[in-house]
């Protein structure tokens, strides 16, 4: 595909991207931008959003629709009111959800409490919005949800975080089954450590990762019905030299 297709991908084309100000969505949100998108990025907070916008200020031809809207709320018919002007949208890129706190704890010394709150925040969050957005999408539209490579490898000291992945996971591929074929098309990517702007800024950097906007890029792809992976409803992208994975790289 040429630069100029790329660029124009998405004319004409509306998606939202969920948790747009963290350090995956702004770069899914840049190069969604960039393929032609009309994209409604929703977060939690104005002030970071304020910050997205800044930063993909000259992203090309895309146009940026910020709104606060918490995707994740229990309320899904709140969140459909709330988003229902930008009509039938033809993508959505869900990125939001806990990755774990970075002190590791061993399952035998998880706390009910914090066992909760990682279920509240890594796998309720996405049940709610998977049950706001779906009906928000054309029926030609793509839902593309992403989680981490600890659904599918023993994660050992951080276990809550594999535990919701793998959850997470099966919750959309259920529902890929469930639509089967007569609703938006469902895609889960399964993704290794990523490279972001504010891992970046803390020193975890690594040009063997893929990038936030290698994801969007992506995404933007599958909305778009583009290239070999369309109609592959379950992909790995772990590091770029695995590239794009249909089963889980050995």
């Amino acid at each position: 595909m040429s630069d100029v297709q790329e660029d124009r991908l998405l004319s004409g084309r509306t998606v939202l991207v969920a948790g747009a100000s963290g350090g995956i969505g702004e770069g899914t949100t840049l190069a969604l931008l960039r393929q032609g998108a009309t994209v409604v990025a929703t977060g939690r907070s104005e002030e970071r959003l304020a910050g997205l916008a800044d930063y993909v200020k000259e992203a090309g031809s895309g146009t940026l629709i910020t709104r606060i809207v918490n995707v994740g709320d229990a309320d899904s018919e709140k969140v459909r009111a709330q988003l229902s002007p930008y009509g039938a949208l033809d993508g959505a890129v869900v990125s939001i959800g806990d990755w774990g706190s970075p002190e590791r704890t061993g399952i035998l010394d998880i706390s009910d409490r914090e066992w909760e709150e990682m279920i509240a925040s890594n796998l309720t969050s996405h049940f709610h919005a998977l049950r706001a957005l779906t009906p928000l999408l054309s029926r030609e539209g793509a839902l593309v949800h992403l989680s981490g490579f600890s659904a599918d490898i023993p994660y050992p000291f951080a276990a809550l975080v594999g535990a919701t992945n793998a959850a997470k996971k099966s919750l959309v591929r259920s529902l890929d089954a469930e639509l089967n074929g007569a609703g938006p098309r469902v895609y889960e990517l399964i993704i290794g450590p990523i490279r972001t702007r504010p891992r970046a800024a803390i020193g975890a950097d690594n040009p063997g990762w893929l990038s936030a906007e290698d994801l969007g890029r992506h995404a933007g792809r599958l909305i778009a019905r583009s290239g070999p992976y369309a109609d592959a409803p379950l992909q790995y992208l772990i590091t770029r030299a695995h590239g794009v994975r249909t089963t889980p790289p050995q």
